[in-house]
């Protein structure tokens, strides 16, 4: 998992939880979640964070962002893959497009977004 040393945040860690508690429901297996601890997108390398940032700033962190995501899964390839990416708060949606352009770009079959929150965007 990767903190911020500047302010001791673990950015995806309350993500971590909620899915891992959504595997531990879904007691009839409905949805392709991945196990508690078997996440299968991985960021390898921090990036610069998007907040308080230009439209323009914030699609340039995006693509960074989408670059440095790796593939775990258990094949070790995300062809006819499902995913489900989550994230906690959407304000341009830049972030999302890039790591959903990648991830079928790569082979996955279907990319969905789970957004937690949405804050008012004004840029």
């Amino acid at each position: 998992m990767l903190t911020d040393a500047r302010w001791g945040r673990q950015p995806i860690q309350h993500i971590e939880a909620i899915m891992d508690a959504a595997y531990t429901e879904d007691v009839t297996r409905a949805y392709p979640l991945s196990p508690p601890g078997g996440h299968r997108l991985v960021k390898q390398t921090e990036t610069a964070r998007s907040a308080s940032r230009t439209l323009d700033e914030k699609r340039a962190a995006a693509a960074a962002h989408a670059a440095a995501l790796t593939w775990t899964g258990d094949t070790g390839d995300i062809k006819g893959a499902t995913v489900l990416l989550v994230d906690d708060v959407l304000t341009s949606g830049s972030q999302l497009q890039h790591v959903v352009r990648r991830l079928r770009a790569t082979g996955a079959a279907d990319v969905r977004g789970l957004v937690l929150a949405r804050v008012p965007w004004s840029g």
